[in-house]
């Protein structure tokens, strides 16, 4: 029984050649796994029953919303055995989050090395997601770029272009529980607190909001940078709309893991309630999602299987 690595030949850029992919494997890993060709209507259990009997992971080779409709099916199915995510889509947010190699070929050789990390799994209004949701600005641009015939980064820059200048900030009503400030264990960790920014008061208004239980959009964007998805805590951020200034000055920033810029800010949740004041759209990993007044955001502590390579900075 071969591991299935399901590609989506719609996704991403550039044409996926199952051939390429497995070409610089040595002949033991080539052996393990079995391309197949995979897209909607979504239907994962044949390739969850697969991967279970071979001894797991789930191989996917696509994009964020492929990767994501995978999670949402692995879910569904108890988790009976990791995700292993290969970068192909437009912006890899989940596998750049991740440390994921974004050369295909070294990512998939890299995971089948790799190891197991048990991810804490966040949902909106109980629909599961693994890397960020969000609404406002950023939910308007996933839903104009999903209705674009051409995929990329361009494309993405263009649909957030025809918004940037139009789209209103939303009001926002938190019913939320927020974790404590973690109480310093040494003298280095007192003065690392007392030089670190106070954490924000939740906003009452946004232009941009996300929930993020990895730090990036894709693309190279680091929109929470505190995010941890082991800590058991969901990372809110609000994302400011730049000014012409700030595209030039600021934005450049927010492609830079350290970059600091009060275009940006974050904080932690353990859940909450979110109350808007319009009915705003929303996107799950980027995928379209509808519109909604009320969110309710919630977390299962390390209760999802992710497989990642040795980069992966969580344990």
């Amino acid at each position: 029984m071969r591991l299935p690595i399901l590609f989506n030949p719609a996704s991403g850029t550039s044409p996926k050649d199952p051939d390429v992919l497995l070409r610089p494997l040595p002949k033991a890993w080539r052996d393990r796994v079995e391309p197949v060709p995979f897209g909607p209507p979504w239907d994962f259990a044949p390739a969850i029953d697969q991967a279970a009997r071979a001894g797991g992971p789930l191989l996917v080779w696509g994009g964020d919303g492929t990767i994501h409709h995978a999670g949402r099916a692995l879910v569904a199915a108890g988790c009976p055995v990791a995700l292993g995510a290969i970068p192909g889509g437009s912006g890899n947010g989940l596998v750049r989050g991740l440390r994921t190699p974004l050369e295909p070929e070294g990512a998939l050789h890299r995971l089948l090395e790799g190891r197991e990390l048990r991810m804490d799994l966040p949902r909106l209004d109980g629909i599961p997601f693994l890397n960020l949701c969000g609404t406002g600005f950023e939910a308007a641009v996933a839903h104009r770029f999903a209705a674009l015939p051409s995929r990329g980064f361009a494309a993405y820059a263009r649909a957030s272009w025809q918004l940037w200048r139009t789209w209103p900030e939303g009001r926002l009503r938190w019913e939320a529980l927020r974790p404590p400030e973690p109480e310093p264990q040494s003298a280095l960790e007192r003065l690392r607190t007392a030089l670190r920014a106070t954490e924000p008061d939740l906003p009452d208004h946004a232009w941009s909001l996300c929930f993020a239980n990895l730090p990036q959009y894709g693309s190279g964007l680091w929109i929470a940078p505190g995010a941890d998805p082991t800590d058991g805590v969901i990372q809110w951020a609000t994302l400011a709309r730049p000014s012409w200034f700030d595209l030039l000055a600021e934005a450049p920033l927010l492609f830079r893991e350290g970059g600091r810029t009060p275009l940006r800010q974050e904080g932690r949740l353990f859940r909450a309630i979110l109350h808007l004041d319009r009915p705003l759209p929303w996107h799950l990993d980027g995928e379209p999602a509808p519109a909604r007044d009320r969110a309710e955001l919630t977390l299962e502590p390390r209760a999802f299987r992710m497989q990642v390579t040795g980069a992966c900075p969580w344990q």
